[in-house]
């Protein structure tokens, strides 16, 4: 059975929404940033992602 995209992100958001603000300095424009990760995430092969906070990080970091 596959996890949905949703129940693996939820619980990172509050520590990806803290990595976006400590880059960025404004809780919207790191708000912003989750939700753009959030949307690559669904395009994202998830079974090929072995830690998803590692990956979901990374791509939150690039971003920002």
């Amino acid at each position: 059975m596959t996890v949905s995209a949703a129940t693996l992100f939820d619980p990172l958001r509050p520590r990806l929404i803290r990595v976006a603000y400590r880059m960025l300095g404004s809780v919207a424009d790191a708000e912003d940033i989750v939700q753009e990760a959030f949307l690559r995430w669904l395009n994202t092969d998830r079974d090929s992602v072995r830690e998803p906070e590692d990956y979901l990080r990374r791509v939150v970091t690039r971003l920002c």
